[in-house]
């Protein structure tokens, strides 16, 4: 079942010390209306509530009220959601820049190749905690945002004079810190997820002295410390393949989703620290999982990931599971989706870098809604018979589903719910999905805006209700 905003936000803001209880009870206030509204302005969300705005804008506005405050409070609450399970935990984590193009840009950073650019704004670096048996969105257990000082521009080709802790790469292990001080004890079973970028020596060296588990994407071509091999070239060669498998690759900027048919296979490397690190440097022992797609037609660049990992590797099970959880790394790309084009952080107007970054934080713990709610309805209509079964009294409320079918069918109701595939397309079909490419697999934007108009049809029907047993 869907949980009501307001509880929901309650549960991750309702312990938020801003000094003031007031202050707390109109964070959640702001919290549910922006997660009600998801996309509109703060204004649009109060919906003629003058009072309602007024008072959020002066909680947006209050130099009292600490950015860092609101987003810490809203970690706690989803890294303390996680000491719930009992499974491993999957810390998927990628970095991405937020951009503005209005009168407060000028006093944010450069987030591109531009010295002066026409938009400017945070980059920002954000994990995301998955439960890894039921691929099920957990929270937003850690976020770093910062603006790119204009003075460092053009600091690309010295950067390997600058001492690590200074370098923007340092972003992945202060992310593993922080994460340390909120998990506690599940930090154990917590295996970060990470892209090319974080394939920092530092980094792994780090992940190897603090005992903390990993899956991280191969970049550096990095020796190995048998013979003269380097990683890269080891992979080349010919492998004892474990098994082949189907693995599914995202879109991506102008890169089409497809399938790709993959050869897969693990081994244990120990590679080298790099040359300039000096004799202190320590060799690290590594298992790697490559899995590699075999000469296509020429129509796509090859797949072709080696997987620097933790994990053991030598059964086909220990192999698949690793690939499993790099495929769910692309969870934290549609986080961000979420963020920009469902709860729109980019469309934000404050006139203080203060004011923007307290909405920062609020917009940031709501646009996890979005991936929940995405994931409590089915996934597979289509294909999943279990999910064909299940009845939608288990993801909407009687009111829900009842003023659903009466939206999109006709009376007489049904005696029984129907199913939730049915409730599934029907919410699609309220946001605009019309199934032009036939498959049956309505998008989570799509989703959203379908349970957005049933709920303003839901809140009308109370409010009708009301009126006439008033009369």
């Amino acid at each position: 079942m869907v949980v009501d905003e307001v509880q929901w936000l309650g549960e991750l803001f309702g312990h938020c010390d801003l000094g003031d209880v007031r202050r707390t009870r109109r964070l959640v206030d702001v919290a549910a209306r922006l997660a009600r509204n998801a996309g509109q302005s703060l204004a649009r969300c109060c919906q003629g509530d003058t009072a309602a705005m007024l008072g959020s804008y002066r909680l947006i506005e209050n130099a009292s009220v600490g950015a860092e405050a609101i987003a810490e409070d809203g970690f706690e609450a989803m890294a303390q959601a996680s000491q719930t399970t009992s499974g491993v935990l999957l810390a998927v984590e990628d970095s991405t820049s937020v951009v503005y193009a209005h009168a407060v840009t000028d006093q944010l950073g450069t987030t591109g190749s531009q010295q002066q650019p026409k938009h400017r704004g945070y980059l920002v670096h954000s994990v995301l905690l998955l439960e890894a048996s039921s691929e099920r969105t957990v929270g937003l257990v850690e976020q770093r945002r910062w603006c790119r000082e204009d003075a460092g521009y053009g600091r690309k080709h010295p950067r390997k004079r600058r001492a690590y802790e200074d370098k923007e790469s340092y972003k992945w292990q202060q992310a593993s810190e922080r994460m340390v001080g909120r998990m506690g004890n599940a930090m154990a079973r917590t295996i970060s997820v990470c892209d090319r970028e974080s394939d920092v020596y530092e980094y792994l060296r780090c992940k190897h002295e603090q005992a903390q588990r990993y899956v991280i994407r191969a970049q550096s071509d990095r020796g190995l410390t048998q013979g003269e091999q380097t990683l890269f070239g080891a992979l080349a060669g010919e492998q004892a393949w474990q098994y082949e498998a189907t693995v599914d690759i995202g879109q991506r900027g102008g890169r089409a989703a497809r399938k790709a048919r993959v050869q897969v296979c693990g081994r244990r490397v120990e590679v080298k620290p790099p040359a300039d690190r000096g004799k202190q440097a320590m060799s690290l022992p590594i298992n790697v999982v490559l899995v590699r797609e075999p000469a296509g037609d020429g129509s796509h660049e090859r797949l072709n990931w080696g997987l620097l990992t933790s994990e053991p590797v030598q059964t086909v099970e220990h192999v698949k599971r690793i690939v499993r959880y790099y495929e769910l790394r692309w969870r934290i790309e549609e986080y961000h989706k979420a963020w920009k084009s469902g709860v729109g952080v980019e469309r934000l107007r404050q006139q203080s870098p203060a004011s923007l970054e307290r909405m920062l934080a609020i917009t940031a713990i709501v646009a996890v809604r979005l991936l929940q709610l995405r994931e409590q309805l089915p996934s597979r209509p289509d294909k999943d018979a279990s999910q064909a079964e299940l009845t939608c009294d288990h993801i909407l409320e009687t009111e829900e589903w009842k003023v659903l079918w009466l939206t999109v069918r006709k009376p007489p109701l049904p005696a029984t719910p129907p199913t939730a595939r049915w409730a599934c397309l029907a919410l699609a079909s309220l946001g605009g999905f019309t199934d032009t490419k036939r498959t049956g697999r309505p998008g989570w934007a799509t989703l959203w805006h379908g349970w957005q108009v049933l709920q303003e049809r839901v809140a009308g029907f109370r409010l009708a209700t009301g009126m006439a047993a008033e009369v």
